[in-house]
């Protein structure tokens, strides 16, 4: 089984490098994502959109997303299986791939992991089998790239995710301060009062209610809640406001504050 660290990403909501920023370890995501494979593939290869060198393979597919990493990385090595890793898991431990590794087996085209919010399959820590090249080609050739859905058609292995945190991406400096918090142990319990509106109160089926959490900002607490009740909502295009007044998703959360998610409007 081969190894494949994604780096190529533009990092656009974050606003910086992600795979150069450290978390832990004293290692940068790109370095401690090498490590994780190492413990447990045979090679270790870095996707990167363009570039040449050791254990580099470069998208051969232009710019279409993760999906082009992982068809570039099978057209490399044909014969080999993939572990598939994005470079943003800091809280990601050498464990969990351990256990996608000792769930897999031959007949798989897959084995994942199901997201702890949305229960779908998380193609970004995932082992791709080389069964699996045939059904990569033909959503590439179909201008489909989305690679969680190419790995929803797949016979595969589905473990159910290690916790909420385990998986989540560092994509923003929300996310950063969420996962900064949890690596140092800082995170206080606290009760926010949350009220919900428009899609967010048919999908909760309550008006507001009060949540115990341990969320440092809005989009920490969102994403339990997303976990919750299973919402396919995202933060993108959301808005958040905190007693009354819009604010940004890094607010730092205290007790008793009221919390009002508003999801975009549909319509013209």
């Amino acid at each position: 089984m081969n190894g494949l660290l994604l780096v190529g990403g533009k990092s656009s909501r974050m606003g910086t490098d992600k795979s150069e920023m450290i978390f832990r370890d004293g290692l940068t995501q790109r370095e401690r994502g090498i490590k994780l494979l190492a413990s447990v593939c045979d090679k270790v290869f870095i996707s990167v959109a363009d570039g040449k060198g050791a254990n580099i393979i470069a998208d051969s597919f232009g710019n279409i997303g993760p999906l082009g990493a992982i068809a570039s990385a099978q057209k490399h090595s044909p014969d080999s299986d993939w572990l598939i890793l994005a470079c943003d898991l800091p809280l990601l431990e050498t464990e969990h791939l351990k256990a996608l590794q000792a769930a897999h087996q031959p007949d798989f085209d897959a084995t994942y992991f199901r997201s702890a919010t949305d229960a779908l399959p998380e193609p970004l820590c995932a082992i791709w089998s080389t069964s699996s090249i045939s059904a990569v080609s033909a959503a590439i050739a179909s201008e489909k790239y989305c690679p969680r859905s190419v790995l929803k058609q797949l016979h595969g292995q589905a473990l159910n995710s290690p916790s909420l945190w385990t998986l989540a991406n560092t994509n923003t400096k929300a996310d950063a301060i969420e996962i900064r918090a949890r690596i140092s142990g800082s995170t206080q319990e606290k009760t926010i009062i949350v009220s919900y509106f428009a899609q967010l109160r048919e999908l909760t089926n309550k008006s507001s209610e009060n949540i115990l959490t341990y969320s440092e900002t809005p989009a920490g607490l969102f994403e339990e809640i997303r976990a919750k009740y299973t919402i396919p909502l995202k933060r993108k295009g959301m808005m958040v406001a905190v007693d009354g007044d819009f604010t940004d998703w890094t607010h730092p959360l205290k007790e008793g504050e009221e919390i009002v998610f508003i999801p975009p409007v549909a319509g013209g």
